[in-house]
């Protein structure tokens, strides 16, 4: 009668080989998780040594990632910001040539003065949509309340409550108030109240108020903070004839230019306010222009810090690596080797089943 040993029985050879294969087997998920993930360990306790090190690195790389990723936000909404302002100081330059050609005789004429009226009126709406322009953050004029519309009728400035009231100061222009009408427009296009103002109600302010409800994203390690929106009518302190906010004046200067409809060379006062508002204008155009000019420069400190940024977060990714990473082909090596192991272990177990005492002895 032949006597199997099976493979539990009392021979410790199965024991032994039963051990290696747990160990193979443990070896074997370890090296097949450096060859599909790339680094040596699925945790970073386990990184011996490198333990320290590497939760020191690891919130760092994600803090300049996450700053990263602020200034690209920051750049879209520049982006916005600086085109708004180009669009809105072309539309201020083409008014004020308009003005300063109806201060001449052939610019002065009634058909030419009420093209430019039409011009002017028609240009209010084209205003509002671009003080309207939003992203996905909000409407980019509007500040901290980015979810108001920064003009509630853009598309109704042009008859509005402003405009009216406007337009009656300016019926009332003789050869010797120019000044006073201006003035008094200046007043109007300032004022905050429900009756008056074009803008939304948390942006009917005092302009020097308005410019700290800009929105701010940090953009520095340091917690350094960057203003990445204007304020439409953020600006100076109020004057006779200025409202302080470049934008303010521009509306008020279009809603003055559109209810000269009717006017001419003969009407008393017409060739004085034709010159204040070409001095108007252009001095709004150039604050404009100032204002897309500084957006820029902005930009341009933002695209250097993020590669600042960048080369940083590449170097500490590089010192993760040393600290974390796998050899590839060296994991790949190890993981053939060990499957040809764990297969010969499983074998030779496989043979022992069916194998005699005799063949022990």
């Amino acid at each position: 009668m032949s006597t199997s040993v099976g493979l539990y029985g009392v021979s410790g050879a199965s024991t032994i080989l039963s051990k290696a294969i747990a160990d193979i087997t443990e070896r074997q998920t370890q090296v097949s998780w450096e060859a599909s993930e790339g680094t040596i360990s699925e945790t970073i306790a386990g990184l011996d040594d490198n333990t320290e090190s590497a939760l020191s690195l690891s919130p760092r790389i994600s803090e300049i990632n996450s700053l990263s990723s602020n200034i690209t936000v920051a750049q879209s909404r520049l982006s916005l910001t600086s085109s708004a302002y180009s669009s809105m100081a072309s539309l201020a330059q083409n008014l004020a040539a308009a003005a300063l050609s109806m201060e001449s005789t052939e610019g002065s004429s009634g058909s030419t003065v009420d093209t430019n009226a039409t011009t002017a009126s028609a240009d209010l709406s084209t205003l509002g949509g671009i003080l309207n322009t939003s992203d996905e953050n909000g409407y980019i004029f509007s500040g901290i309340n980015s979810t108001e519309k920064t003009v509630t009728d853009p598309d109704g400035l042009a008859t509005s409550n402003l405009a009216t009231k406007i337009n009656s100061i300016v019926s009332g222009l003789t050869s010797s108030n120019a000044e006073t009408v201006l003035s008094e427009a200046t007043d109007a296009a300032a004022d905050n109240s429900d009756s008056l103002t074009v803008f939304s109600a948390s942006l009917s302010v005092p302009a020097e108020d308005a410019g700290s409800m800009g929105v701010s994203i940090v953009t520095g390690i340091d917690g350094q903070t960057t203003q990445i929106g204007a304020v439409a009518t953020q600006g100076s302190q109020k004057t006779s004839d200025s409202t302080g906010s470049p934008i303010r004046d521009l509306i008020r200067d279009m809603m003055i230019m559109s209810s000269m409809k009717g006017m001419s060379s003969s009407t008393p006062g017409f060739t004085e306010i034709a010159s204040q508002l070409q001095k108007s204008l252009s001095k709004t155009a150039n604050s404009l222009i100032d204002a897309g000019t500084s957006t820029g420069v902005l930009q341009d400190q933002l695209t250097s810090k993020q590669s600042n940024l960048t080369n940083v977060q590449n170097l500490l990714e590089s010192q993760m690596d040393t600290m974390v990473g796998a050899n590839m082909a060296e994991a790949a090596t190890q993981a053939s080797d060990l499957k040809t192991q764990l297969e010969a272990s499983f074998t030779l177990i496989s043979d022992m089943k069916d194998m005699t005492l005799a063949n022990y002895i």
